[in-house]
């Protein structure tokens, strides 16, 4: 190719001049040839910049689990030089496992999954919390009274050990209800499957989130809780790695987290892409159901910049402490490093982004 635009460029030279005219001819055919030099140049250096590959998990049920695929909507992870293939993964515990067996690097969490695992030996660590309150909504069957009624009824969550087995827990003792004691705790599979269990009558309510609350208003099931009014500050979602991983691939997880910060906040700022993003993630193109999604949580509750919350953290700790001996004592700031967040912040790229807005 270097060849053929040097013996082209010779031949240009080689024209025979013979007005004003030819000059000015050869001296465009020239500058048209420099552009295209200039522009393959540029796709080749591009091509020849390969992007550092990474595979990271989380779900995709929830808007809560959203920031990770409004950055891969937006191309955010190309932006910064990776090349990331995002794994839906159904349930915190799962991705937990995966990500200790080393299946993948970073992943996105919520809850006390981490916090559990770091407990027990792990070097998990929480390195970003994008959501910090519960946005569940507990529903159930039609005859069921105030809160106190669910003494003595089963009750659903998607998975032991999810997100929603958390909020159910903590809105259950937080109305003198023991969920090990006084109520009966059943795994549903996943939002959908919770709906259609509490409407079929095998369990008799269950926390939920969006789209998964427009479902049960749609079959008349009744709202007990919105726990989003309750006074407290969780981890509900965020970013977690490991410290072994942070260590060794910081430069990796800045990137990870330049796209995951950018992609929220293009995410909050433009409802369209959020909800091409949404319904991309959730298979649906349910208008009513993606827009609910959108307000209540991507609009409303994602913080920005996503700085570990180490109240979250303690609150979590408490709530193990039953059933975690360690967890008595153990302090909130071993569980998480912000910072990278902070250096994001303090660098000016968060305002950047949100300057966009």
């Amino acid at each position: 190719m270097e060849r053929f635009f040097a013996a082209t460029y010779c031949c240009l030279l080689a024209l025979p001049v013979t007005s004003k005219k030819s000059i000015v001819k050869r001296t465009l055919a020239i500058a048209v040839l420099g552009v295209f030099v200039t522009l393959i140049a540029a796709v080749a250096t591009a091509q020849d910049k390969k992007l550092d590959k990474i595979r990271v998990g989380g779900g995709s049920t929830s808007a809560t689990q959203m920031s990770m695929w409004l950055a891969k909507e937006g191309n955010f992870y190309e932006k910064y030089g990776l090349s990331v293939e995002a794994i839906s993964i159904p349930g915190s515990s799962l991705a937990l496992q995966a990500m200790l067996a080393g299946e993948l690097p970073i992943i996105q969490l919520g809850g006390a999954a981490s916090i559990q695992a770091n407990l027990s030996g792990a070097d998990t660590v929480i390195i970003a919390t994008i959501v910090k309150k519960f946005l569940f909504w507990i529903y159930s069957r039609p005859e069921i009274g105030p809160m106190e009624d669910l003494k003595g009824k089963i009750f659903g969550t998607t998975r032991f050990g999810t997100l929603s087995d958390l909020a159910s827990r903590f809105a259950l003792r937080f109305y003198g209800i023991d969920p090990e004691r006084d109520i009966t705790m059943v795994q549903t599979g996943g939002p959908a499957e919770t709906v259609t269990a509490i409407v079929t009558g095998k369990i008799h309510a269950a926390a939920l989130s969006p789209p998964a609350t427009l479902q049960a208003k749609k079959v008349k099931l009744k709202e007990l809780l919105d726990m989003s009014k309750l006074d407290a500050e969780y981890h509900i979602n965020g970013v977690v790695t490991t410290k072994r991983y942070l260590k060794s691939n910081e430069d990796t997880v800045r990137r990870f987290m330049r796209a995951y910060i950018e992609g929220a906040a293009r995410g909050q700022k433009d409802k369209a892409f959020a909800l091409k993003a949404m319904g991309k993630t959730f298979r649906t193109d349910d208008r009513e159901l993606l827009e609910e999604s959108y307000d209540l949580i991507i609009k409303s509750n994602f913080v920005i910049p996503p700085h570990p919350s180490p109240a979250g953290i303690a609150s979590l700790l408490r709530g193990l402490e039953q059933t975690n001996p360690k967890a008595k004592g153990a302090k909130p700031e071993d569980f998480a490093d912000g910072r990278i967040v902070r250096e994001l912040e303090q660098s000016g790229f968060v305002k950047s982004v949100l300057a966009e807005r």
